[in-house]
């Protein structure tokens, strides 16, 4: 019997393309096949970390910018902005927060080690934290935020001892409803969901707690900008919160005046709470500088006091935010 009598034909097609293979490998093609057309299997290898992003712009391609692009992919997003301490600013620079975002895959880290409030004569302590703030843009108007009060002591008083530890972790999103800040009166307008956790020294563990906060810009003429927030937080008690309660409201916010390209003064205040910087007191004012030193990088400082008496009497901040 011949072979194609005890094969059938579908198999010996698979014999004649195995032939093929075999020729292939020994480094000898068919005429007809074309050798340029052949791909290795290494191009079904998954896209590393550490490897460049095609979008990028020279010189502000880092890791977290390689992981939010793949990780969350878009179509044509056309040349990234590059890294700008300036757009859209630190948060942590005043007491209220921008309603606008970074781009996505940009980040800052703004930290504030010198973060100092006097004793009150109510018995509020005084206290010294190290605050800090990492964030990164998701999308072009949504942005993820580490925050903590970071490293902190409260000193001690008639009725406790000095506490000192890790303040909590908070997790934090903030998202950029409408507005553009080159548009005169039209509010800018965001919104900021976050949760407080556990992670945090013995003494400053407060639970689980979340909390909403509206974000709110007016551009004015003559670089003046009118920046508030509005939300609800749990309360705490004296000094670093240690009891958990219902909701409250807080109000942030700050004047603004841009004195130069570098350069911007700002009298800022609070009702009911802080935020990050921390300061023991409920109804404060005070004034402060920022001063960008390049693309990168921006320093800041303010001074405060109560309005109230209640609470610490005064207290200041120093810190900086690097943009990456």
């Amino acid at each position: 019997m011949s072979p194609s009598a005890r094969f059938p034909m579908p198999f010996a097609t698979v014999l004649a393309l195995v032939a093929v293979s075999g020729s292939t490998a020994a480094g000898q093609l068919p005429a007809e096949v074309d050798e340029s057309a052949i791909q290795p299997v290494t191009f079904l290898k998954a896209p590393e970390f550490d490897e460049p992003y095609p979008a990028t712009t020279a010189g502000d391609d880092n890791f977290v910018y390689r992981l939010i692009n793949r990780l969350i992919p878009e179509g044509d997003r056309g040349r990234p902005p590059p890294c700008d301490i300036s757009d859209p600013g630190p948060d942590t620079a005043n007491y209220p927060n921008s309603p606008l975002t970074l781009p996505k895959g940009r980040s800052y880290i703004e930290t504030v080690p010198g973060t100092y409030s006097l004793a009150g004569a109510d018995g509020t302590p005084a206290t010294w934290s190290w605050p800090f703030m990492m964030r990164t843009g998701l999308t072009d108007t949504c942005e993820f935020r580490i925050i903590s009060q970071g490293p902190t002591v409260v000193d001690a008083t008639a009725t406790s001892p000095q506490q000192d530890g890790f303040a909590p972790l908070v997790f934090d999103l903030k998202v950029h409803l409408w507005g553009d800040k080159d548009q005169l009166y039209v509010p800018i307008v965001g919104v900021e969901t976050f949760i407080l956790t556990g992670i945090a020294s013995k003494p400053f563990q407060v639970g689980t707690e979340s909390g909403v906060v509206l974000l709110v810009d007016h551009k004015l003429p003559g670089d003046w900008v009118i920046e508030w927030n509005a939300g609800l937080y749990g309360l705490g008690g004296d000094g670093i919160p240690d009891v958990l309660s219902l909701p409250d409201l807080r109000v942030r916010w700050a004047i603004q005046k841009q004195l130069t390209e570098t350069i911007a003064v700002f009298y800022q205040g609070f009702y009911n709470g802080a935020g990050i910087p921390y300061f023991p007191s409920d109804l404060v004012s005070g004034l402060g500088v920022q001063w960008n030193l390049g693309q990168r990088l921006a320093v800041y400082t303010s001074y405060n006091w109560s309005l109230d008496g209640i609470g610490s009497p005064s207290g200041g901040y120093s810190g900086f935010a690097y943009a990456y």
